[in-house]
């Protein structure tokens, strides 16, 4: 939000001036906290469907949808993670420590003439979430995602 509210060059060059603070004061107001959830929907990680090795998943998105998935690897291995279609797709995934996500790698196909793809490893034990976000779709209903 700090980049809504003007301020003059004695913000940088005179910070002494601003030893009392700024109006308004740090933070997020509710309006910003409302505004933002448009954006970032609250998500549920704790009932996702389950992506398992070697079973495409077709994804049902409009653009700008998101579809997340939990990932529990039973070997710990190298995966590869990726999309199909003629689309553009970003994901990302997180690794769960105790229910706080942890950026493990991502992919954005950028549009080009490729899909997604992640090449990682996972260990058995640990759980995983993934993120799937469609930009673009040629034809609705003919992208996918699978883990293999």
């Amino acid at each position: 939000s700090v980049m809504h509210y003007p301020f003059g060059p004695g913000m940088i060059l005179e910070p002494a001036a601003f030893q009392g603070g700024i109006t308004p004061a740090g933070g997020l107001s509710a309006r910003d906290s409302t505004w933002i959830k448009t954006f970032y929907p609250p998500t549920d990680d704790e009932n996702l469907p389950e992506l398992k090795p070697a079973q495409s998943v077709t994804l049902g998105l409009a653009p700008g949808q998101q579809s997340d998935f939990v990932i529990k690897p039973s070997a710990t291995r190298e995966y590869n993670i990726g999309t199909f279609g003629t689309s553009d797709t970003v994901i990302v995934l997180f690794e769960d420590d105790g229910g706080d996500l942890r950026y493990v790698t991502g992919d954005d196909d950028s549009g080009d003439d490729w899909n997604a793809l992640l090449d990682v490893k996972l260990f058995t034990g640990r759980r995983y979430v993934l993120r799937v976000r469609l930009y673009w779709a040629d034809r609705s209903g003919e992208t996918a995602v699978m883990l293999w």
